[in-house]
Parts: structure tokens; C-alpha cells; sequence
């Protein structure tokens, strides 16, 4: 009777360890499910910008990266486009990437005044011949200065970058010294450029680069802070009579992607994207800006607009006009806290070497 016992005991024993491990061997199976289900998991991301749909940076940098996102990933990832502020207004754009109103969206920070205290670093006068020399230089002071990079916390940086280097059009009077522009309502992208403008005697309306060409057109501003790109981008050639050549200043632009909808994507799909994006897009994004300001000049003289090119000693007189703008900027961000004379001189130091 007990060698019976022992048997049956034994017996229910070794049928519980086996039904254990079929349930393991299930437990286990359906986890490699589900992983290859995580693996596979399709992702179609809604892509917003205030620019148009023709504009270079959507023909010529994001419909080419997407394109190749979905060749790199099997086409798990997808792109939708909303350009033309078809999801929410220029100046909402970042907060649309923060909330998920759009999965992805490249845009200018200078619509989100106050939200980038350093990144205004690129607003200061003369940072730049190109954008993508300017590019470069902003990608590694991201690099060096995390509290730059920090500035977009909230969302997955994709890319940061700059325009073609920003111009004085205007439709009536040509423009050569400072002095010239006193008085003249002058569109600007962002509050940094209401400091310059301020700075010569401007006044400065804020606008939106889609509305520049009515403006000027019905004489509600006299000119626009703009970079060349935009005479095509834009037919700005229709309405200005002059643009005087100083290259001014720069303007810095986000790509950066919601987090939640980039914690979907799959950890191998995310290894890939993260191999194609950084400094590699900053740069391509800079050049497509200097090839469309490239053909914007084009089109200006095909136009018969005049173009003001400064001299040395003009120009000095220019960057003596505008130096204080560089000083507000490094005392506000010291009185912060945050390194603003290493990050300027930083800046000049990495343009020394473009």
C-alpha cells in the first residue's frame, strides 16, 4: 500500500513537472510571437510642415529620407505628408510633435519664440556663409553643449539645421547702410530677427513666409528678412525690386519625431532610422538650402531684380550695428546659468574651420 502511494505520488508529481513545461514551452512560444509581431509592427507616420508641398525641403530631403526609411525597414515605416500647415499653424508645429498631433515635423524654431533660448545661438548675426557650413557648426554645438540638445527634450530629435543665409528684400527702396532701412516695415521670421531689425531702425512685423508675397505686394510691410531660396521657393522675384547681399544671418530648423509614436516603432526598425538621421541630414538639409538659394539667385537677375552686394567696409559697418545683439544674447543666457560666451565662442571657433 505505501510502495502504491509512493507510485501515485511520484506519478502526479512528474505529470505536474510535464504539464509545467508545456505551459513554459507555450509561455515561451507565444513570447516569440509577440516579438515577431513587435518586429513586424507597421508604423505610418504623419509628417507636417508649415513649407509647401513643392518647397526643396519636402521634394528633395524628407520624401527621400521616408522613401528610404520604408525601403530600410520593409515598409513598417511609412510617411503621410501635411505640408502646407494643412495639421495646425507655423507657430504650433513643435507642440503638434510634443502632443502627437503629427508623428514627425520639420519646422523653424524661431515659431516658437522663447521655447529655444540657446538655440538662438544660429540668430546671431554673420553665423555663417552657407547653410551647410551652418549646419555643421549647429550639429556639433548640440553635440558639445547638451544643454542645447536638452532644448528639445520633449520630442526625438531627428535632425537640427539652417537655411541659405537671410537677405534685405524690398519692393520700393534699395538698401546699403543701416540707416537706409530706418523707418521701413520689414517682415521677420522669429525675435531675433525683431532685434536687428530694431537694432538699424526697422520695424519689425512678424510674418509667416507664405504671406510675405501679399504683404509686400499690397504694401503692408516694404520688405522681408528672407534667405534667397525663398525667390523661388516662393516667387518672391514678382514683388521685390531689390535685395541687398549682406548675408545677414541664419535661421535654424528642427526634424524631430513625437516620442510616443517613436517608442511604437519597433526596436530593430529604430536602429535603422537612428542610422540615417543626425548629422548626415543636417548637412544634406543645408545643401538643399544652398542649391534653392543658388537657383533663387538665378531667378532674381533672370527677374531684372537689382542686387546690392556690400563691400568689406560696408559690412563693418553692418556688424558694428548688430554686435549688440550678440552681447544681449550672451548676457540673458549667462544670467540663466548656461554657458553663453563658451557656446559663442565655440561657434565662431568651429566656423573657423568650415
Amino acid at each position: 500500500m505505501k510502495n502504491g502511494l509512493k507510485y501515485l505520488v511520484n506519478g502526479l508529481a512528474i505529470s505536474s513537472i510535464l504539464l509545467l513545461g508545456a505551459c513554459s514551452e507555450g509561455s515561451g512560444g507565444n513570447t516569440g510571437n509577440a516579438a515577431t509581431k513587435d518586429e513586424n509592427k507597421k508604423v505610418n507616420l504623419s509628417v507636417s510642415t508649415y513649407l509647401s508641398a513643392g518647397h526643396g525641403q519636402v521634394t528633395d530631403v524628407l520624401e527621400p529620407f521616408f522613401e528610404d526609411v520604408k525601403k530600410e525597414t520593409n515598409g513598417r515605416v511609412t510617411a503621410e505628408y501635411y505640408p502646407s500647415n494643412a495639421l495646425g499653424a507655423a507657430d504650433a508645429q513643435y507642440d503638434m510633435a510634443v502632443t502627437g498631433v503629427a508623428d514627425f515635423v520639420l519646422s523653424n524654431h524661431g515659431y516658437s519664440p522663447g521655447k529655444f533660448p540657446l538655440m538662438g545661438i544660429g540668430d546671431m548675426p554673420f553665423m555663417g556663409n552657407s547653410a551647410e557650413d551652418a549646419s555643421k557648426v549647429l550639429w556639433k554645438l548640440q553635440e558639445k553643449f547638451p544643454e542645447i540638445a536638452e532644448e528639445h527634450d520633449e520630442t526625438k530629435i531627428g535632425w537640427i539645421f539652417k537655411t541659405d543665409t537671410y537677405q534685405i528684400f524690398t519692393s520700393n527702396k534699395p538698401i546699403k547702410t543701416p540707416e537706409d532701412l530706418k523707418g521701413l516695415r520689414i517682415r521677420t521670421p522669429s525675435p531675433a530677427g525683431n532685434s536687428l531689425l530694431e537694432l538699424v531702425g526697422a520695424t519689425p512685423v512678424n510674418m509667416s513666409m507664405g504671406d510675405v508675397y501679399e504683404g509686400m505686394q499690397r504694401g503692408v510691410i516694404d520688405g522681408a528678412l528672407a534667405p534667397a531660396s525663398v525667390i523661388e521657393n516662393f516667387q518672391l522675384a514678382d514683388v521685390t525690386k531689390y535685395i541687398t547681399k549682406g548675408d545677414f544671418w541664419t535661421q535654424s530648423f528642427y526634424a524631430v519625431f513625437n516620442p510616443a509614436t517613436w517608442n511604437e516603432i519597433s526596436p530593430q526598425d529604430q536602429e535603422k532610422i537612428e542610422s540615417m538621421i543626425g548629422e548626415q541630414m543636417a548637412i544634406k538639409s543645408g545643401q538643399v538650402y544652398d542649391a534653392d538659394g543658388q537657383v533663387g539667385w538665378n531667378r532674381a537677375i533672370e527677374e531684372g531684380v537689382e542686387i546690392i552686394e556690400l563691400n568689406d567696409k560696408e559690412l563693418d559697418e553692418w556688424k558694428a550695428a548688430l554686435e549688440p545683439m550678440v552681447q544681449e544674447w550672451i548676457d540673458v543666457n549667462k544670467s540663466k546659468g548656461y554657458p553663453a560666451d563658451e557656446i559663442y565662442e565655440t561657434a565662431l571657433k568651429l566656423l573657423s574651420e568650415q
